[in-house]
């Protein structure tokens, strides 16, 4: 009997390496300084929220504004299934997240844009 031997579909670990390589390095679109306690409990805190095992949110977007990371996210077992965004605010000072509900990511987007171009509350 002829044995035939399927072509791979995934792109090999030499390919990928050069994807990788080749690939335009993007700005981090929020720094923090895991040294500072608060700051590394908020890395934690959004690394559990979001991880498989755990997740109660898919992040669709994040931004920092001072001591708070503004995330959009989406909601994977919605309170309100008619607003399954949130504007997520995770405080960089204390163990503290808020969130506001939204129908979409577009209207959660577009406070956060909101809430960047604001002057921060620190600065006044």
């Amino acid at each position: 009997m002829p044995c035939h031997i399927a072509k791979s579909r995934g792109v090999s670990s030499r390919r990928r390496r050069h994807i990788l390589r080749s690939a335009p390095l993007l700005p981090p679109l929020a720094v923090l300084d895991l040294e500072k306690p608060a700051e590394r409990e908020a890395h934690d805190f959004l690394r559990r929220a979001t991880s498989r095992r755990e997740r109660l949110w898919r992040l669709l977007d994040i931004q920092r504004q001072g001591a708070t990371l503004l995330c959009v996210v989406r909601w994977v077992r919605p309170g309100d299934a008619a607003k399954p965004f949130s504007l997520a605010e995770v405080s960089l000072a204390e163990t503290a997240v808020c969130w506001r509900d939204y129908a979409t990511a577009d209207l959660a987007r577009a406070e956060m844009e909101m809430l960047c171009a604001a002057p921060s509350r620190q600065d006044g």
